[in-house]
């Protein structure tokens, strides 16, 4: 009896801590649908694995930036009031190689619109944001 409840206890403690494993963007078209189905339910870690690893997030005229995953899933945090939702819209795809430049409109309906200039990258078997400027200047 107690070997049939240390090996339920070990399988459900296995499946609790198990790692999550997110998809990976195969085009920069699903990068945005990703971004905005993990902004919607408020997953701010699976928002982390969009960006790369040394990733900026140009955050105001004055070239104020947000440097790595860490710091731009704290920015993203604050974008994340309410009961919200993002939908983007990739308006110029130029693809060169493992590099991407993309001009985006993107909305929080009701709430606020933009135009945004992205630079991805295909690595380790997905594509990833290396710079993200939301407001496109």
């Amino acid at each position: 009896m107690k070997a049939i409840l240390l090996v339920v206890l070990s399988t459900l403690s296995f499946f609790s801590n198990a790692i999550i494993d997110y998809e990976k963007p195969q085009t920069p078209s699903e990068l945005h649908q990703l971004f905005s189905k993990y902004f919607a339910n408020k997953n701010i870690t699976g928002l982390g694995t969009l960006f790369h690893e040394d990733a900026v997030f140009v955050l105001d005229t004055e070239g104020n930036l947000a440097k790595g995953k860490d710091a731009i899933k704290q920015i993203l945090k604050g974008y994340m009031q309410g009961d919200v939702e993002m939908v983007t819209h990739a308006t110029s795809i130029h693809i060169n190689g493992d590099t991407a430049l993309i001009r985006s409109d993107w909305e929080i309906p009701n709430v606020q619109t933009g135009t945004a200039l992205e630079v991805m990258k295909y690595t380790d078997g997905g594509w990833l944001y290396i710079i993200d400027n939301p407001n496109g200047f």
